[in-house]
């Protein structure tokens, strides 16, 4: 069997796994969509975007699309990898004949299906709920946004497990930090009542540049919502990242039980 079938088969094995885990089914799929629904029951009506008078729910239909993307890139992913490097699975798994790249081509593209799956379900219940209008332009910038985005937050996950000792911390530093990205990048909170101070900090990471470039594509008529600098600082995050994640990843256990696992 050639590495490429080897890969497609460890994504389809992947999968099946995450199809079979109910909880993490529960919170990648219904999680997000509940947010929507509570967003849009509790903000209504227009809001501010770029100077322009905007329908909240599409507003919020492309927040939650940005903030999913990470959720499942990045929380997700860093979770999951760090568990079962602290399992002991990495290490069984690379003394394998199996190439080393194949787990982590098989997380990622994983990763890429799941977000694929419950982002085009976000849009079906902004298209058939809150009367978001799509289009080929609007469909095109989605696209490019979401490839990018797993891109840059996923290697961000993987650069960032050797910080994580252990799966708690993993499962402690992921969310909070997707959440304080949130709150700064302008996705649970429109980003005209924002304060300067915040807006510009929020510049400083992704997760601003995903959520402005969806939202400008959900709320500007005949607009992809592509921008350079968009791109550029995704794009940096993510070269940025990897590099990390090609020096730093370790298939080792980290936490207190290190030492059994290498006896």
């Amino acid at each position: 069997m050639s590495d490429v079938s080897l890969a497609l088969a460890q994504t389809r094995y992947a999968l099946r796994g995450f199809l079979r885990d109910p909880s993490a089914l529960i919170f990648t799929a219904f999680f997000p969509i509940l947010l929507l629904l509570l967003f849009n029951a509790i903000f209504t009506g227009v809001t501010d975007f770029n100077g322009t008078h905007v329908r909240a729910p599409a507003y919020y239909t492309a927040s939650i699309i940005a903030y999913e993307i990470m959720l499942v890139s990045f929380s997700s992913l860093l979770v999951r990898v760090t568990t079962n490097r602290e399992r002991g699975l990495l290490k069984r798994f690379r003394g394998t004949p199996m190439p080393s790249w194949v787990y982590l081509f098989s997380e990622i593209a994983r990763t890429l299906v799941v977000v694929a799956a419950t982002v085009a379900v976000l849009v079906a219940v902004g298209a058939l709920f809150y009367h978001v209008t799509l289009s080929a332009r609007l469909l095109a910038g989605l696209v490019v946004y979401l490839v990018v985005g797993v891109f840059c937050f996923s290697a961000l996950a993987l650069a960032l497990t050797r910080l994580c000792r252990t799966a708690d911390a993993a499962s402690a530093i992921g969310p909070l930090a997707a959440t304080i990205l949130a709150f700064l990048s302008g996705v649970f909170i429109p980003v005209a009542v924002m304060p300067a101070w915040m807006l510009d900090l929020g510049k400083v990471f992704p997760l601003e540049h995903l959520a402005r470039g969806l939202q400008a594509a959900f709320l500007l008529p005949g607009s992809t919502g592509i921008t350079g600098v968009d791109l550029a600082v995704m794009l940096a995050w993510g070269a940025a990242a990897l590099i990390g994640a090609v020096e730093l990843f370790g298939w080792e256990p980290l936490g207190a039980g290190a030492g059994r696992a290498h006896r």
